[in-house]
């Protein structure tokens, strides 16, 4: 009788019973292998918690940017400029492709910023791989890789949502996804090389965003020819990834005349940015992985130890401080509702000011900058397209028409006042609430939750007013408005500001996570591009006109509008109490949340 032996299994098959860590040499080499695709699904995991805003902003933003940019400012550019000579037959067709790559590259804005910071700082998730045998080189390409995916999704839908409106006709507008999804890894990776050295976040995300992908997403000619603007701002499309894939994306898309030269000039320059970017992050994240940590690059060091030499010197020249004789001390409410409001709003403001401080205040200055590069990109770009725009069409009497550049100024305005109220009032919110818990030591002293809500609601106002009185320099400069005129469109951005701030942390206490912020960008680009910003809402019937006149950013519009041409009416009180009743309801419901949070 002979004996028959069952062959050993593959303790990583399908059909094993073992656990896959009972071959640890097995399971090893193959994370050798495919460690990046692994570290790529966690990341694609990581993803599903907020996938649904991934579909539907991937659905959502082309078509608002069709809707908008394509059949609304496409009414006033397409009646007075032929795109025949690029290629195209109107103009939704000529900004299609530039969208695409524009909204992958702005994407690639936020996935290579707060999420890496997260696997460094925050959660210290690639130090968790690094616990395995993934190296430093498979996590960053995980990463990437991951990311990429996102890309192709993006831009799948994206695609497809063009093709359903007829902005695309040529099959070959589908090779256009790789060239946008090249240029979003060339616009990526050098922000995820920066990001990677930094030991703390402060501000520096929403300053790349301010001062390099704005700059670059509005002088790429996405919305015109380059060739539009002056020779020393074609400059900053020249080096700008966007404008290469936007060219590529037109050539694939519908066929640009484009010699040949140029072509592999836009393929080589993408590509060599991706491989030195790829190069720098590579050693980045071996230098940070390995097996002593690197210290990197600490932003602010040498700021802190100036400052802590100078505190060092006072004390020993006059000792430990001590409260002067003449400074009161601090009195706070007693009696009924003290435990929610105790009266030291200002110590909320204070803190929050001191923050500013420390960040060395670039980031709040810079607030104004983004209404500014608008201005100056649609006025410029977009103006050699348009003749004018009639007065009645705006919505304004007593002309007959007015530029392109006096009708954007005042709208522009209220969009700095809504950003800088909406950024402090959310973000700022949800840092200070889910990941450095800030309230909840502020919550253990004698301050209530009305105290942190006001608090940080006039922090919201005071960015807001620096926003407006930076913007507002600029627009008097350039004699878009008066002085006195101003002075009231001031005192407007602040009204706007408060209203946009109280609803905002209103929302903002409802979030659980930073990924669901995202759906705020949801709300914040619709309202943009249709609350007569850019172009006219007459451009639209009048069953579209009557919701977009229930957005509150049209409001602001419109007041400021009012103001700058002194055209009032009856509707100016409208707006007005539009405001009243955010304010209002937003601030109610923001001390409410804030009570609810803390003081179960």
């Amino acid at each position: 009788m002979t004996e028959t032996t069952t062959p050993p299994r593959d303790p990583l098959s399908s059909g094993s019973l073992e656990s896959p860590a009972a071959n640890k040499n097995l399971l090893t080499r193959r994370v050798r292998r495919f460690g990046a695709l692994y570290q790529a699904e966690a990341t694609l995991r990581s993803m599903r918690a907020y996938g649904g805003v991934i579909l539907f902003s991937s659905t959502f933003q082309p078509i608002m940017y069709v809707l908008a940019m394509g059949l609304g400012l496409g009414v006033l550019v397409g009646a007075e400029t032929d795109f025949s000579a690029y290629g195209a037959d109107s103009y939704l067709m000529y900004i299609a492709p530039a969208i695409l790559a524009s909204t992958v590259a702005m994407t690639a804005g936020i996935e290579f910023t707060f999420p890496v910071m997260e696997g460094f700082k925050w959660r210290r998730k690639y130090f968790g791989a690094q616990a395995t045998t993934l190296t430093p080189q498979q996590v960053a390409a995980g990463h990437i890789l991951g990311v990429c995916c996102r890309f192709g999704v993006h831009a799948l839908i994206f695609t497809g949502v063009l093709f359903a409106f007829g902005a695309l006709s040529s099959p070959t507008a589908v090779l256009m996804i790789f060239s946008a999804m090249l240029g979003g890894l060339a616009m990526g990776l050098p922000i995820m090389a920066y990001i990677s050295t930094l030991r703390d976040e402060k501000g520096h995300a929403a300053m790349i965003q301010r001062f390099v992908i704005m700059p670059l997403f509005l002088f790429s000619g996405t919305f015109y020819p380059l060739t539009n603007l002056p020779q020393f701002l074609q400059v900053i499309g020249w080096i700008s990834p966007m404008w290469h894939a936007n060219e590529l994306g037109r050539t694939l898309a519908f066929g640009q005349p484009t010699p040949l030269w140029l072509l592999l000039v836009h393929v080589g320059y993408l590509l060599a940015i991706v491989v030195l970017a790829w190069m720098t992050v590579r050693r980045v994240f071996i230098r940070r992985l390995g097996y002593e940590e690197w210290r990197g690059r600490i932003p602010g060091l040498k700021a802190d130890q100036r400052r802590q030499q100078k505190q060092d010197a006072r004390e020993s020249q006059y000792g430990t401080y001590q409260r002067s004789e003449g400074t009161p001390e601090a009195t706070f409410r007693r009696g009924i509702g003290a435990n929610y409001y105790s009266g030291n709003v200002r110590a909320v403001f204070s803190r929050g000011m001191a923050a500013i401080r420390n960040n060395r205040g670039l980031i709040l200055l810079s607030g104004f900058l983004e209404p500014v590069l608008f201005l100056t990109s649609f006025g410029l770009g977009v103006s050699p397209m348009i003749s004018g725009i009639e007065a009645e069409q705006a919505g304004v009497a007593g002309q007959d028409t007015i530029s392109y550049a006096a009708f954007i100024a005042p709208a522009l305005l209220a969009v700095a006042a809504m950003n800088g109220a909406v950024f402090d009032s959310t973000w700022n919110v949800f840092f200070k609430l889910k990941i450095t818990k800030l309230y909840h030591t502020m919550m253990s002293t004698s301050l209530g939750p009305v105290d942190v809500a006001v608090g940080e609601i006039c922090l919201a106002l005071f960015r807001g007013a620096i926003y407006a009185f930076g913007f507002l320099g600029v627009l008097l400069a350039t004699g878009l408005v008066t002085p006195l005129s101003a002075v009231l469109m001031w005192f407007t951005a602040l009204f706007i500001a408060l209203g946009f701030a109280c609803v905002g942390m209103a929302v903002t206490s409802f979030m659980k996570r930073f990924q669901q912020m995202d759906w705020m960008m949801m709300v914040l680009i619709p309202m943009f591009l249709f609350s007569a910003t850019l172009f006219p809402i007459s451009v639209y019937p009048a069953g579209v006109q009557a919701v977009i006149q229930a957005l509150p950013l049209w409001h602001g519009v419109e007041l400021m509008r009012d103001i700058a041409f002194w055209d009032f009416s009856m509707l100016t009180l409208v707006h007005i109490s539009y405001y009243l009743v955010m304010i209002g309801l937003g601030g109610m419901l923001a001390a409410y949340r804030m009570k609810a949070l803390f003081l179960r």
